[in-house]
């Protein structure tokens, strides 16, 4: 339990830690793994473990890294614009194929609650303070055949909520916790349906934040991983020199609270010669008050260089937010 400590985007934190179909995993620690990274998988309604074809299938689905080279990812948020100035959350991930090998990535996460200004409880002043935390990740993926690839992370997470001079006679205001995420991604086969041919599906499932909760003061207060199971498809009924259009759709099950609601997610590219992209998507999440659009575009800048950005809506009462990201292949 912190003193009596005024955080200077309290509102916004509070609002943080429920808004949004990503926060849906019920009461669970640990908020940085649930943000969604890319742009792109955002502007896709979030609807992206079944293409996880960048470095940021390492939170999607690792097991997209098997069908990856090599590509570095970058995300940027600022998440309660509104409310804070200082919330933010940064995501950086990199891949890399090993011929005998599979691919192996890592990526760091890191988010910040801005900054708190700490007193006791006779009002005494003890300081400004930062609350942050950081998810390093190390990914593994292999491909079983060549339409069937496999893949795992590693993560440690440490979340830093206050010094022990803030804290009750200096209780740990910090703690740790490791972490497993599990996932598969199957290019499917062409194959015929009621006479009609079917290609380009991909199958996509990851398990994710498979691990121990993080103990702050006693076991008692611990707070349990974001444990999630994702399933979802994407389909290219469309595809030439000219252009390509795919559709998506994701399901999340919270594996902390069971009396949660699944959450829903649905999307659309365009992507005409591979230059310039526009996306469309739609939110469903009963739990955390979030059934809207969302919306984005893409761009090439050069022959590796592709720049996203998307919008995103967040609870009724807050405005959407943006995010931008730029992905580079090899």
């Amino acid at each position: 339990m912190l003193k009596v400590v005024r955080i200077t985007v309290v509102t916004g934190l509070l609002l943080i830690l429920w808004v949004g179909s990503s926060f849906a995993q019920g009461e669970a620690g640990a908020h940085c793994l649930i943000i969604p990274p890319s742009a792109r998988a955002n502007g896709l309604g979030q609807s992206y473990v079944a293409i996880a074809d960048d470095a940021t299938g390492i939170w999607w689905n690792p097991a997209g890294l098997a069908f990856v080279k090599r590509a570095v990812d970058l995300m940027h948020s600022q998440l309660v614009p509104e409310l804070a100035s200082d919330v933010f959350y940064e995501y950086f991930g990199g891949a890399s194929r090993f011929s005998n090998f599979g691919t192996v990535g890592f990526s760091m996460i890191y988010l910040t609650y801005g900054q708190w200004e700490g007193r006791d409880p006779n009002n005494v002043y003890l300081g400004k303070f930062t609350s942050w935390e950081i998810a390093p990740t190390l990914s593994g993926a292999i491909k079983v055949t060549e339409s069937l690839g496999v893949g795992m992370n590693v993560k440690f997470v440490y979340i830093d909520l206050a010094p022990d001079v803030a804290t009750v006679e200096g209780q740990k205001g910090s703690g740790h916790s490791v972490a497993v995420d599990v996932g598969a991604l199957w290019k499917v086969p062409d194959f015929r349906l009621f006479g009609y041919g079917v290609s380009r599906l991909n199958l996509g499932l990851c398990v994710s934040n498979i691990g121990p909760s993080i103990t702050f003061i006693n076991r008692d207060q611990a707070a349990s991983l974001p444990r999630n199971l994702r399933v979802g498809f994407a389909y290219t009924p469309f595809y030439s020199l000219n252009g390509k259009l795919t559709f998506a759709a994701d399901i999340n099950r919270p594996l902390v609270d069971f009396q949660r609601s699944n959450t829903y997610d649905f999307g659309a590219e365009f992507l005409y010669i591979n230059m310039i992209a526009i996306r469309a998507g739609y939110m469903h999440d009963k739990d955390g008050n979030i059934m809207d659009p969302t919306y984005g575009f893409g761009f090439l800048i050069n022959k590796k260089v592709r720049l996203y950005w998307a919008s995103i809506p967040q609870a009724k009462e807050l405005g959407r937010v943006q995010r931008w990201s730029i992905g580079v292949t090899f």
